[in-house]
């Protein structure tokens, strides 16, 4: 029993030398093909590592470079972290948009999950809802009948409000594009004229009133007793009574300036305006210049009772500027022209009650992006409805192409003065009249861009003022280029004296002169709209001031037609 038990310990000895010595000889035979790995952070989708070094013999991993210190899996990686999750509700479907049940993404790695273990990934595809089939009502069509807007066939669905071209909801439509549009309505405001007879128009620029009993501490150069508070109707007044009485038009347009703001803060000098244009019963609307929103009534405020006037068509847009507009002349069932009322924006004083809108432009000379898509829209509805309707464009200041119109007549824009009267050249055109006395200030649109896209939507007037003592009307590349007729004696404006001789005035004319003060008239025909005469009316009798009697030898068109 011994003798066998001790050779069974020889024989273990035996086996464990054995193993020790291909143990030895293994160590000896293998040399590690170690390779660097980088540590790493671990994420939601993947395990991190510390620097380490890995066999690619072997396996093994190593915590130094010449393969000593050997590691565990433990000791070289890190566990990847969990996701973390964000849930979103479930979206209702409509019969407007598809629906989503609820989910969580997260907001590690982004990836989307049934669950908020985020165990079960999901895609979009799989959380959608179908919409469902719209609750659709068919709207018969309805025939426009005179002014009064149509509708167009189309299905509108209950629940999701929404208006369709077709029965089965695919064909979507907006609201506006229900509304069979009478032409009539397309316009802002329509100025209907009796048939038999040619519409007229009336343009009064510049009136600026000026009540010097509102002057600013400080300001200068005011002619106190000229521009006296009582004096309105003496200065301004008595000559439009007399233009419009004697004119008697269907519409009156006002190009800008109606006030010098500065000088009315406490608003009574336009209440007393629209009061005046409100005694005549007839439709008048005016554009702002330069000058008219630097009362510290503010811009909104002055709006605000224009459009309470009952005869002014008058509209704040909240486009660049304030009241851009549109005026239809109807006669007849047929819209005939429409003027396109535009501000060019520009007071450089204007108050901080107007600036107060966030579309009141101080800095900026011409049209907004907003203003021109505006009336390119409306004017491209028009003349699909309405092939031969005319239109004009009426605004404060001039755009550089009036130079251009008006240099055939000698106009250079690099001389201050100008003194050109055209109704005594013998060169004159037909149809064009008026004088230019002074070269243009703050004009704008160089390039022509917006003047090109005027004439290709097929614009044939343009009725501006800005200039006091320019008031010619001229016809030039297709299109009628006219600065209005100064109507009143605030601020510049041109006089005559004995001998025919104009002369460009600022606050007082010497008594030896006759001011010119007046309105430029507008003769549209009847049968086509086109403008079939255009002349100036001179005032003869504003105050019992003047007798065109003593300017007998003065043989000019504009002073004798009225």
């Amino acid at each position: 029993m011994v003798l066998a038990i001790c050779f069974i310990l020889c024989s273990i000895f035996a086996i464990g030398c054995k193993k020790r010595q291909e143990s030895a000889t293994e160590s000896v035979s293998h040399t590690h093909n170690l390779r660097k790995v980088y540590e790493k952070d671990a994420t939601c989708l993947e395990d991190g590592c510390v620097t380490h070094w890995e066999c690619a013999s072997c396996g093994k991993y190593f915590l130094d470079a010449i393969g000593q210190t050997e590691a565990t899996d433990s000791e070289v990686f890190i566990q990847k972290l969990p996701h973390v999750p964000v849930k979103t509700d479930a979206v209702s479907a409509t019969c407007d948009k598809d629906g989503s049940k609820e989910f969580w993404s997260c907001s590690s790695c982004g990836k989307i999950f049934a669950d908020e273990n985020c165990v079960n990934e999901t895609t979009q595809k799989d959380l959608k809802i179908s919409a469902k089939p719209h609750q659709l009502t068919h709207v018969e069509k309805v025939e426009v009948n005179g002014t009064e807007n149509g509708v167009k066939e189309h299905w509108y669905c209950s629940a999701c409000e929404g208006y369709f071209a077709d029965g089965n909801g695919e064909e979507k439509m907006t609201r506006e594009d229900t509304i069979l549009y009478s032409l009539l309505n397309v316009p802002d405001f329509l100025v209907e004229v009796p048939v038999g007879r040619d519409p007229v128009v009336l343009q009064l620029t510049d009136t600026q009133i000026i009540d010097a009993g509102q002057e600013r501490e400080g300001r200068g150069g005011i002619h106190k007793d000229f521009w006296a508070t009582d004096k309105m109707d003496e200065r301004c007044f008595d000559y439009l009574r007399e233009i419009i009485t004697n004119t008697n038009p269907d519409f009156i347009i006002i190009t800008g300036d109606v006030i010098y703001g500065e000088f009315d803060d406490n608003g009574s000098v336009w209440l007393s305006f629209i009061e005046f244009m409100e005694s005549f019963q007839i439709p008048w609307s005016p554009i702002f210049g330069n000058h008219d929103n630097e009362s510290k009534m503010g811009v909104d405020w002055q709006c605000q009772q224009l459009e309470n006037a009952e005869y002014c068509l008058f509209e704040q847009k909240t486009l660049t500027g304030n009241g851009n507009y549109s005026v239809g002349i109807g006669q007849g069932g047929q819209l005939k022209r429409v003027f396109y009322m535009l501000d060019t924006n520009a007071c450089g004083n204007a108050s901080d009650e107007s600036k107060v809108n966030g579309h009141t432009r101080h800095d900026f000379l011409g049209f907004g992006d907003d203003q021109i898509e505006w009336y390119t829209k409306q004017i491209t509805l028009i003349k699909e409805m309405s092939p031969n309707t005319k239109f004009s464009f009426a605004y404060h200041i001039q755009q550089w192409v009036f130079g251009e119109a008006y240099a055939k007549y000698g106009f250079n824009q690099s001389n201050e003065v100008q003194n050109i009267n055209i109704d005594t050249l013998p060169s004159k055109t037909e149809g064009d009249f008026g004088y230019i006395g002074k070269q243009m200030k703050g004009e704008w649109d160089r390039n022509k861009n917006v003047y090109n896209g005027m004439k290709a939507l097929g614009v044939d007037s343009i009725f501006v003022g800005h200039e006091h003592c320019n008031s010619a009307s001229v016809v030039y590349d297709g299109i009628r280029f006219q600065y209005g007729q100064k109507s009143s004696e605030y601020d510049r404006y041109n006089a005559v004296d004995a001998n025919g001789n104009v002369t460009a005035y600022f606050g007082k004319h010497p008594s030896t002169t006759t001011p010119l003060i007046g309105g430029s008239v507008i003769v549209l025909n009847e049968q086509d709209s086109v403008i079939k005469d255009a002349y100036i009316y001179y005032c003869e009798n504003a105050g019992g001031k003047i007798n065109w009697e003593d300017f007998i030898e003065y043989e000019v068109n504009g002073l004798k037609k009225g």
